[in-house]
């Protein structure tokens, strides 16, 4: 195949799924050419960084948004353009493409796209009310959830099944020699969680009592309700989460509402990284990472006390969680996922490139 480019849409910093997306092509041997759509949302015009104002004028923002797209996509001539999420193109942007070009024009979306628009931060939405119409527009709409591609295949989408993976150059093992100790703190933390606050995390995690829960991420509240001891530090990303992973005894997963019955990019980053997960049981969760072997689960709220109390006082089973659990990860890289997509769209990798768990990506 002489045109290897590839045409990768969405936020290119450092941690960000379509950066992930982008590096394990040029590692699986593609050209990869990045649209980041947040710098050209910022460059577009001076008060894109105003919510407010970005609210108030988004659509003359996402008219730009498509005719650079419509551009760049016609300059780099790609054999694949590979969108995450990019909410903002217009169904006639992505059948004018398709048309123009003559490639797979595919999204990944990483949301429920059947949740309505939320005022609230760190809520998933559509943010748009035609957006089923927008994926059927796509060659084919990547989803990381089994019931939502049936859904989107019964509204005439072409989804097909893609769970999430492991950006190994962010999440791999890490020495875990020295427990985790908190500078700010001033103290050790056992029991962890890395994310953005949202209704459903918070309820679960106030209902932890006996244990200090330390969490880095956006929207915590500084003071919990009757005195829980749980502590919040600022957002951390990259290998500096991992680093909390392995340190830590225990590492929380707390699954948002739209995937309960799923997975989502903690499942996979916190055993890539060493650590021991502590996650809402799902079906799909012990596919990857079989219950008391490389993770563990629980199955509602009120026993998060008792398995934290029972997973602290066995030592041994931490230990095999741990191991087992970076063997289970390294099959599941982003690598891994790269290079089905570009065998399920008919694009050839080199041999050496890795193949998928025999289902990954289908059903």
């Amino acid at each position: 195949m002489s045109n290897r480019r590839i045409l990768v849409i969405g936020p290119s910093h450092l941690g960000a799924l379509p950066e992930s997306y982008a590096r394990a092509f040029e590692r699986v041997g593609m050209e990869v050419f990045r649209f980041d759509d947040d710098r050209a949302l910022f460059r577009a015009t001076g008060f894109a960084r105003n919510r407010l104002l970005r609210r108030a004028f988004r659509p003359l923002l996402w008219w730009e948004l498509n005719r650079a797209i419509l551009e760049i996509a016609e300059t780099v001539r790609p054999a694949l353009i590979f969108a995450v999420r990019a909410a903002y193109l217009e169904p006639e942007t992505v059948a004018h493409i398709r048309k123009l070009v003559g490639v797979p024009f595919v999204n990944h979306y990483p949301d429920n796209p059947y949740i309505g628009v939320r005022l609230a931060p760190g809520e998933a939405s559509t943010q748009r009310h035609n957006l089923i119409e927008v994926l059927r527009e796509y060659s084919t709409v990547w989803m990381w959830e089994r019931s939502l591609v049936r859904r989107l295949r019964e509204d005439q989408v072409a989804a097909e099944y893609l769970p999430f993976g492991v950006d190994p150059e962010l999440f791999h093992p890490q020495s875990a020699a020295e427990p985790l100790f908190c500078q700010s703190c001033d103290t050790q933390h056992q029991v962890v969680f890395v994310g953005t606050c949202t209704r459903l995390r918070k309820r679960e995690i106030a209902s932890i009592r006996k244990h200090s829960v330390a969490i880095w991420g956006n929207g915590w509240p500084s003071k919990w309700e009757s005195g829980l001891p749980h502590r919040v530090h600022a957002p951390v990303y990259g290998e500096a989460v991992a680093r909390i992973y392995a340190g830590a005894k225990l590492s929380l997963n707390v699954l948002n509402t739209e995937s309960l019955d799923g997975h989502n990019m903690r499942t996979f980053e916190v055993p890539a990284s060493g650590g021991v997960m502590l996650a809402r049981y799902s079906d799909v969760q012990t596919e990857f990472f079989p219950e008391n072997e490389a993770a563990a689960y629980y199955r509602s709220p009120e026993e998060l006390d008792a398995k934290i109390d029972w997973l602290l006082g066995y030592a041994a089973l931490r230990k095999r969680i741990r191991s087992n659990a970076v063997k289970f990860a390294a099959s599941q890289t982003y690598d891994h996922r790269a290079a089905e997509v570009l065998r399920y769209v008919g694009l050839a990798v080199p041999a050496s490139a890795p193949q998928a768990d025999a289902g990954t990506l289908s059903q």
